[in-house]
């Protein structure tokens, strides 16, 4: 058996922590849950809801969870975008400029396993952001939305993806995953549809569209195991 915690965040990286990687994780022991990075300063400021700040409450959290839980079955994740991380985020000066976001992911995700400096984290960053992986789920989002001007917009949505892999769509500051879904669905809410469409997709056709996803859901699957 291992247990997972996944810090996430915000809401909706949650949810879909609860809605689809838990199902998914818990019938192979790996009991999995999550945590919005950031929470408790948040709320100590009045928003309960949000996560996010400085990455030195990130960090913070990060350690707490490791300290406060020195168990051998023990695991902790990431779920973050790698759009508009803290400036104070490992690595990021060395490496936030090189325009291969996939070669970027790496070497911050390494940083980050350094930081922290704990077997027991497996750091995470989705390419280019959360949003990516609803990309991946048009065809759900569209049974979710009604009004008109929404599917109009998710049609034209669509013809501008086009076959670009979801992880693949660019994070300008216009033109990154949820840029697009803002400027083309005035009616999408990220904390309501964004979790129901990943749902409605399911897990094994994200896994085919985002294979840096699939990378990291299988490193989980590996926990299966037990402790290592």
């Amino acid at each position: 058996m291992t247990r997972l915690i996944v810090v996430a965040e915000g809401q909706t990286e949650e949810a879909f922590v609860k809605e689809v990687l838990a199902p998914h994780l818990d019938p192979l022991g790996v009991y999995t849950r999550a945590t919005i990075v950031g929470k408790l300063v948040t709320e100590r400021r009045g928003h309960a809801s949000r996560g996010g700040g400085a990455f030195s409450h990130w960090l913070k959290d990060i350690r707490r969870i490791l300290g406060t839980d020195r168990s051998a079955d023990l695991r902790v994740t990431t779920l973050f975008d790698l759009y508009g991380l803290p400036n104070d985020f490992p690595g990021l000066a060395s490496h936030g400029a090189d325009r291969d976001t996939s070669r970027r992911c790496d070497a911050l995700e390494e940083a980050l396993r350094l930081h922290v400096g704990d077997h027991r984290f497996l750091p995470y960053l989705q390419r280019h952001e959360f949003e990516a992986l609803v990309l991946a789920s048009l065809a759900a989002l569209r049974g979710l939305l009604d009004a008109r001007d929404d599917l109009i917009g998710l049609t034209t949505l669509e013809g501008q993806v086009g076959d670009t892999p979801p992880e693949d769509v660019n994070d300008g500051p216009n033109t990154a995953p949820s840029k697009r879904l803002l400027q083309h669905l005035g009616g999408y809410s990220k904390t309501l549809h964004g979790p129901l469409a990943l749902a409605d997709t399911g897990l094994v056709r994200l896994r085919e569209r985002c294979p840096r996803f699939d990378t990291w859901i299988c490193k989980l699957e590996a926990y299966a195991g037990g402790p290592s």
